[in-house]
């Protein structure tokens, strides 16, 4: 007796695919739908406190390097925290500073 396995075909708008097929499209595509933030902060900031604490979609917080000093002052940001909004792996929204409407529209969005 052989170990065959049968594989569903699934009839999609891009296409017949594979049940691993299918399964690999569904998951990029909700991963490219996902939203999460990264909140660049600096030692003793207790504005990067609070919006690490009011900012309630998935976020990181990362302190900032020399490097992401210089991309932010090249931005024109003068304060901090910096927090960029992602969906998939694409900005969607940045902004500088306790941003109290910034943060209400995300946590709601």
């Amino acid at each position: 007796m052989s170990n065959q396995h049968s594989s569903l075909i699934w009839n999609t708008d891009y296409g017949n695919v594979t049940d691993v097929e299918h399964s690999i499209i569904e998951h990029l595509s909700k991963e490219e739908h996902r939203m999460h933030a990264i909140i660049y902060t600096k030692p003793n900031c207790p504005k990067c406190r609070l919006t690490d604490a009011r900012l309630s979609m998935p976020h990181t917080t990362r302190l900032a390097t020399d490097d992401d000093y210089t991309r932010f002052r090249a931005k024109g940001y003068q304060s901090m925290p910096v927090v960029q909004v992602y969906r998939g792996g694409t900005v969607v929204d940045e902004w500088s500073d306790l941003q109290v409407d910034s943060i209400n529209r995300w946590n709601h969005a």
